[in-house]
């Protein structure tokens, strides 16, 4: 089965984002007690919580919810008549405005801040599963370790397959590894700071995507892990 070829900047702004949603998820599960992006994840907590005494019910419908209508906007939006690379561009960057925001209402202590960082952050998270989805890139359509670590074996050389997207997936991994170990840790420093950088990330992706060919970007994309 032939595979098509995988566009290189979209493969490093995804694994960009991939990086971010470790950092978001490690962020959310620590301080908010739910997953804003990974919803299987969440479905699972709602119900190992509805058995013990602590019930995150009431927060975890309102993260499926909000990722829903976040959802339903990026079906939209990626139905636009504009380039891939431009759609998950304008996606992404406002994913980072998203993001951006909820760190600036976390950082305000307003009345109700969990609630509305928690409604911000899923919004900003069914937007972002929308672009990653349309970028297309094999694997990432999820910033979920199982796909890639089953990728990584199905397709190796001890499994009889062609070992293709070998060093896309490690990056991803370690990539989503790493986001998760500096979100937990710039969380416990500061948690408006530590989802700003999480929104500057996926921003930063977003204009990676945004620029003309350069022999820089040449460069890059020519040792990008395909």
């Amino acid at each position: 089965m032939k595979t098509q070829p995988q566009d290189p900047r979209l493969v490093i702004a995804v694994i960009m984002v991939t990086v971010a949603m470790g950092a978001l998820d490690a962020i959310s599960l620590t301080h908010l007690q739910v997953f804003t992006g990974y919803m299987t994840a969440t479905v699972i907590l709602i119900a190992v919580h509805l058995v013990s005494a602590q019930s995150i019910l009431g927060p975890g419908l309102l993260a499926i919810a909000s990722y829903l209508v976040g959802a339903a906007l990026g079906g939209r939006l990626v139905r636009r008549a504009h380039s891939r690379r431009r759609t998950v561009a304008d996606l992404l960057m406002g994913v980072g405005v998203l993001i951006l925001a909820a760190a600036a209402v976390w950082w305000t202590d307003m009345v109700g801040r969990y609630y509305v960082t928690l409604v911000i952050m899923a919004v900003a998270m069914g937007l972002q599963t929308s672009a990653t989805r349309h970028a297309q890139v094999t694997d990432l359509t999820l910033p979920a370790a199982t796909l890639l670590l089953h990728g990584l074996v199905h397709d190796s050389r001890l499994a009889g397959g062609p070992a293709r997207g070998t060093w896309r997936r490690l990056a991803a991994i370690f990539g989503l590894f790493g986001g998760a170990a500096v979100g937990a840790w710039a969380s416990s420093r500061s948690v408006p700071i530590a989802i700003a950088l999480v929104g500057l990330t996926i921003t930063g992706a977003g204009f990676l995507l945004y620029l003309r060919d350069h022999p820089l970007l040449e460069r890059l994309e020519n040792v990008s892990p395909l």
